[in-house]
């Protein structure tokens, strides 16, 4: 089954041809909506399911996302976002590695278990390690960041800007929270990398020369080292989040039951 599923901001399909051949494509019904459609690339490193995913009001249902990832067998989760530099050091073309966040959503759902509390699991550490490691060892010139989750649609205002660098965030961005703990919920691994396209509001926008194009470069041409990188099985500890849960009889061996 494949083990992987990659969350993309949109790109050509030629873009993913390191990924391997597309041989596959469908989409899957889940409790929470319909997902899809999702296709199918496998390579010598991986065989993997893309998804090309967007932070808007009306996007799927995260959680409907994340189910349709485990019901096709999927372990680990790589979300690829474009996001906003809030730290002036960040700038168009910087290649981001999450590493903590801040959920400043509003209108996402929290979790899977609203009735039996199964989803109070740590937040430590806040996305898997195995694929954060990975990314790190495959690029080094990734910047470390705070990211906040927020949903959109509108852009922020400075005034925001400037308190969401007071409470330490350095990038903003809509594809990976709530994902990174309703993941947790599932026991799936959820890891991402970022794309800086633009500056926060308290700067001057920044023009395009072409940088962000060849950062997805880079971070494309990075996924098969990426996926080769990843122990196989997992050793992060991520698919044994719900051990607690079921030894308590909270949680059934079935997956598909909780709730």
């Amino acid at each position: 089954m494949p083990h992987l599923l990659i969350l993309a901001l949109p790109v050509p399909p030629r873009s993913l041809e390191t990924l391997g051949a597309l041989i596959d494509a469908r989409t899957v019904q889940t409790p929470f909506g319909l997902v899809g459609p999702l296709a199918r690339r496998h390579a010598a490193s991986a065989s993997v399911w893309i998804l090309p995913y967007f932070g808007t009001p009306t996007r799927t249902d995260p959680r409907a996302t994340l189910w349709a990832a485990k019901d096709l067998g999927v372990q680990r989760i790589l979300a690829i976002e474009g996001m906003v530099g809030l730290s002036h050091d960040l700038t168009r073309g910087d290649i981001a590695l999450p590493i903590d966040f801040i959920d400043w959503t509003k209108h996402q759902p929290t979790t899977f278990f609203e009735k039996t509390g199964a989803g109070y699991i740590s937040q430590k550490p806040p996305f898997c390690p195995n694929i954060s490691a990975a990314i790190r060892q495959q690029l080094p010139q990734a910047r470390p960041v705070v990211y906040l989750g927020d949903e959109g649609p509108r852009h922020e205002t400075a005034a925001e800007v400037r308190m969401f660098q007071q409470w330490g965030a350095h990038a903003r961005g809509f594809n990976l929270v709530p994902e990174t703990y309703l993941a947790k919920e599932l026991e799936l691994c959820f890891a991402a990398i970022g794309l800086i396209t633009a500056h926060g509001a308290d700067r001057e926008r920044a023009y395009g020369k072409g940088e962000v194009r060849r950062a997805t470069r880079e971070v494309l041409d990075a996924l098969p080292d990426i996926f080769a990188g990843l122990p196989d099985p997992p050793t992060c500890g991520c698919n044994h989040l719900q051990d607690s849960a079921r030894q308590r009889g909270v949680l059934t061996d079935n997956w598909r039951e909780w709730k």
